[in-house]
């Protein structure tokens, strides 16, 4: 007679029987989320624009729906500007999946504002996180482990997306390529159960109809695969100048006064209302529009506007902090640029060509993979599309010159670009992390930063910089970050006779890419950037770059691996510091 399973194996397997049961949950809530989400957003642009708008209803609409959007983000919801997939990825690698139940239903209601007024984004992004949301207070609602209700925030991401896009299989990829940061996450199986059951959702209520119409098509002739790789080349230009540009924008809106912050959806709202009455097809979503050229009906004039005017726009809604996402954008853009390469070739090739509306596909998941940074998603998303293999290796071709020549002039995906502006720095994915505490930057750093106030003056400043023996001070008052200063130039000063002035006249402000570690960072990373860094080194929060959890300086790197005292626990002594000259081998 075989023996019971032990008590713990049981435990563990109900536990796994309860997670895929739930996940069936969330993928029908997100999955209905998504659905009731993009049919708000048709319903309002329909209401709010008409069959035929005029001229001054599509300047007008979208300055006058974002005030009142703006004040809701502004002061309700700061925290669904923009897309809501860098705040997703945040949350599941910072706050344990921690998402407040807020977000959700301010971001559906701003999304629809924005994206039904006619800002250029998308509900992708957007739809990501209001599943992601839900199932985050549904995981603290149930009591579930802290563990067990993180997991829950990508298995709901690729649900939404699922039904969002109607590509269960790209949406499981994304979840497990973008958010987790893992293609070998352990909750592949969960995310598949939920997208099944949100597509289940989608295509109950909305019908199956596959998201764009598609005609059949092949490689004609061995040389277009040239032609192809001219257009993954244009695809990275044009994701390079998406990214750069729209952090760049929004920049310069986070350089206007604090006060305009709820105007700014305004601003672009009058800058997007301006692009509308050049040219009404780049409102919304846009989908229509990628529907025709993917079918061959538009002129090269007209999606060569449409291309830039659709980047433009993009661009401006997204760094004015409207609602709304930059999958559709990504794709409408690469459907243009696809398509006029694609008549291009047609035109003048000395070798028979496909249909532009070929390229016109491939361009759509080129600029996905440039922009997105998730290339295997853009390769599954094109090929659920589309049911068929022939368009695999161009797409491949295309895909990968587009990300290697983004990823070459912009290191950063736009994603993790964006929390960097905001001072939030993401750690690697847990694969990735190392795993022995003592071998990393907290284990050498002082909790105690020891900050200089910029109101003390720089004769005291230079007495203590002196007396801590330091080659640089760190400024700024509790833990919040200001700048530098040297005990060089303190000493200048002081001999000039500048020793009664402030500090701050003489810190050298800290830029967004000042040289830091984070408490997680390996010995290695902090010894190569210690060598950067002047003399003092800040080890500051993940979650906001300017507090400053605690700062390394030479004395502590020198002490590194010394035999220390048992701390609390009694635990042993670190290892041997290595000899002078030897390479630590962490």
């Amino acid at each position: 007679m075989t023996s019971p399973l032990p008590r713990a194996l049981q435990l563990r397997l109900r536990d796994h029987q309860i997670f895929l049961v739930l996940s069936i949950v969330i993928g029908v809530l997100a999955g209905l989320a998504a659905v009731l989400f993009t049919v708000a957003i048709d319903q309002t642009s329909h209401r709010l624009f008409g069959l035929a708008p005029s001229r001054l209803r599509l300047f007008l609409i979208p300055v006058l729906v974002s005030i009142p959007t703006g004040v809701l983000l502004s002061t309700i919801f700061p925290g669904v500007r923009g897309s809501g997939l860098p705040q997703t990825k945040a949350a599941y690698r910072l706050s344990g999946g921690f998402i407040r139940a807020r977000v959700p239903f301010g971001k559906f209601l701003t999304g629809v504002l924005s994206i039904g007024a006619g800002h250029s984004m998308g509900p992708e992004g957007p739809s990501v996180q209001i599943g992601a949301g839900l199932a985050s207070v549904i995981g603290r609602w149930l009591g579930l482990s802290p563990a067990r209700a993180r997991d829950l925030v990508p298995v709901a991401a690729a649900a939404a997306l699922a039904a969002a896009f109607n590509t269960p299989v790209a949406a499981v990829l994304f979840a497990l390529e973008e958010i987790i940061g893992d293609l070998n996450a352990p909750l592949l199986g969960s995310a598949v159960i939920a997208s099944v059951a949100s597509v289940i959702v989608e295509r109950s209520i909305l019908g199956n109809e596959p998201l764009f119409h598609v005609p059949t098509y092949h490689l004609v002739h061995p040389a277009e695969l040239a032609a192809y790789a001219v257009l993954g080349v244009v695809g990275g230009v044009l994701s390079l100048a998406f990214c750069k540009g729209m952090l760049g924008a929004r920049l310069l809106f986070r350089r206007l006064p604090r006060w305009t912050t709820m105007l700014q959806p305004a601003i672009g709202g009058l800058i997007v209302g301006a692009a509308l009455v050049v040219a009404p097809q780049v409102m919304g979503v846009g989908y229509e529009y990628v529907d025709q050229a993917l079918n061959g009906g538009l002129l090269l004039e007209t999606m060569a506007l449409l291309c830039l005017m659709k980047l433009a726009a993009t661009i401006v809604s997204c760094s004015s902090g409207a609602a709304g996402g930059i999958f559709a954008p990504s794709l409408y853009i690469g459907a243009m640029a696809g398509g006029t390469v694609g008549l291009i070739v047609h035109r003048f090739a000395p070798f028979p060509t496909g249909d532009p509306g070929a390229y016109a596909l491939v361009g759509m998941g080129t600029l996905f993979a440039g922009i997105i940074r998730a290339p295997m998603t853009s390769v599954f998303m094109i090929f659920e599309i589309t049911q068929d293999y022939q368009i695999l290796v161009p797409l491949m071709v295309a895909n990968l010159l587009s990300f290697l020549i983004s990823k070459r002039y912009q290191p950063l995906s736009i994603n993790d670009a964006l929390l960097q502006q905001d001072d939030v720095h993401l750690p690697p994915p847990a694969a990735a992390q190392p795993t022995t505490a003592s071998m990393m930057a907290r284990a050498l750093m002082r909790t105690d930063p020891g900050l200089l106030d910029p109101a003390m003056t720089i004769a005291d400043a230079a007495e203590r910089c002196a007396r801590d023996r330091s080659a640089a001070c760190l400024v700024g008052v509790g833990r919040r970050l200001a700048g530098t200063v040297s005990a060089e130039s303190l000493a200048a000063a002081v001999t000039a006779g500048r020793g009664t002035e402030p500090l701050s006249a003489l810190v050298d402000t800290a830029p967004a890419d000042f040289v830091h570690v984070h408490p997680d960072h390996p010995i290695e990373i902090v010894f190569e950037r210690f060598g950067q860094s002047g003399g003092v080194l800040p080890v500051v929060s993940r979650t906001d770059a300017r507090r400053v959890d605690g700062v390394i300086a030479l004395d502590d790197l020198v002490a590194f691996g010394r035999p220390r005292r048992p701390g609390p626990s009694g635990g042993p002594s670190d290892q041997a510091a290595p000899s002078r000259g030897a390479r630590v081998n962490l």
